[in-house]
């Protein structure tokens, strides 16, 4: 079989798969609850940039986001452990594969830049004004980059060494940082686009000829397969059983800790399990972005009815993530032979749930009473947190629980 035929092969059988999955995603309701999100949000986003003054140099965030937006990404290979035996003598005719492999992934890394720039594209011109560049213009400047990104990113999977890869993307998200904020503060001015497509074209040459002479290395392409299959799988077991588990484990001692501090006792077994998998797996990451971007959103609004929404609105969306925790484990072997009662699973799980809303609710109340003013609603706020976690953990959480 041809190298490209195999990647497409491979490729429109993952397509397959994923619309299968997001049918039951459809079916599921969350798309209604993203479409309710997504509208509340553009209504208090036109209100916020009512109030915000047109002085602030918003130009640079944005310039950092869209920086970094640009740096980070992998190429999708959809290799497999096998293909480390099969494809490696193949190499020499693997070019037509993995050139569709960097096309394939730069095309949903160019959709994210593009839906990035449509949201903050409203803030960039209340800032800039009739300066401001054309959306047109900057998009093209951005997917440009992308896609010279999205081939740097390919070249360094040859790497080895790790301090070497962290080496070359620092050089690289200062060089994105550096042409980026070029465009969104000062515009199109010559001897930056000069300077920058110097840059540019050093940078390829040095690619081109400093990587060549590496080989393929399919351990490091394999692993990244691996974790980008994991982050897709994660994300669809919210909503449908998923028979993937490709979890990366991340330690966390810092926060581990905390589940260490359970008696060691049979009631805790599973207790302490799924205690230990919520803070090292990608469950944890997830819960701490949701906490920290709502809690700077409900700082940034005025609205008291506003900052209740979203503090709401961040609480769900974190409780329907966390809903998946008990689909952790469930293959594997150990667990199943465990001389206790398989309820004590579902007990743990709505226990861990319900510690890990409760303590996110009391970050958000912080955010929620700032700037600070005396008044009921300082003793409103840990009592709505106190109740949605427990309700959620309790009723809405444990019945889904009984029906898997």
């Amino acid at each position: 079989m041809e190298t490209k035929a195999l990647w497409n092969k491979r490729m429109g059988a993952f397509l397959t798969e994923a619309l299968g999955y997001l049918r039951y995603v459809g079916n599921s309701g969350a798309i209604g609850f993203l479409v309710l999100v997504v509208l509340t949000g553009a209504y208090y986003y036109s209100r916020l940039l009512k109030q915000l003054p047109d002085t602030y140099p918003f130009e640079w965030g944005i310039g950092l986001v869209m920086a970094y937006l640009l740096t980070r990404g992998q190429v999708r290979t959809f290799l497999k452990e096998a293909d480390l035996v099969f494809l490696l003598p193949l190499e020499p005719r693997m070019k037509p594969y993995f050139r569709s492999a960097v096309l394939y992934s730069f095309v949903f890394q160019a959709a994210g830049i593009m839906g990035t720039l449509l949201v903050l594209w409203p803030l960039y011109r209340h800032r800039m004004g009739e300066s401001a560049l054309s959306f047109g213009s900057i998009l093209v400047v951005l997917l440009v980059l992308r896609l010279l990104n999205t081939a740097a990113c390919w070249q360094e999977e040859r790497i080895v060494e790790a301090r070497e890869i962290a080496l070359h993307r620092f050089v690289r998200a200062c060089a994105n940082a550096a042409i980026v904020l070029v465009v969104f503060v000062r515009g199109f001015v010559l001897p930056s686009l000069l300077i920058a497509a110097v840059f540019i074209a050093a940078a390829a040459w040095y690619y081109r000829h400093t990587m060549a002479s590496r080989t393929v290395n399919w351990e490091r392409l394999l692993q990244t397969e691996q974790a980008l299959s994991s982050r897709f799988y994660s994300w669809m077991n919210q909503f449908v059983d998923v028979p993937y588990e490709f979890s990366k484990v991340r330690r966390r001692d810092w926060v581990a800790l905390f589940a260490d501090r359970l008696s060691f006792t049979s009631r805790n077994a599973y207790m302490y399990l799924y205690a230990k998998t919520f803070v090292r797996s990608e469950l944890f990451a997830m819960a701490l972005r949701l906490t920290v971007i709502g809690g700077v959103i409900i700082m940034a609004m005025d609205g008291a009815l506003a900052k209740w929404i979203t503090y709401v609105l961040v609480l769900g969306v974190t409780a329907v993530q966390l809903s998946s925790l008990l689909r952790y484990h469930r293959y594997t072997f150990w667990t199943h032979i465990y001389p206790l009662p398989p309820v004590g699973r579902r007990e743990a799980v709505e226990r861990v749930v319900g510690i890990a809303l409760l303590v996110q609710s009391f970050f958000l109340d912080v955010a929620l009473f700032v700037p600070f003013s005396a008044g009921w609603h300082l003793f409103a706020g840990p009592v709505v947190g106190l109740v949605l976690a427990y309700g959620y953990s309790r009723i809405v959480l444990r019945r889904r629980l009984q029906s898997l």
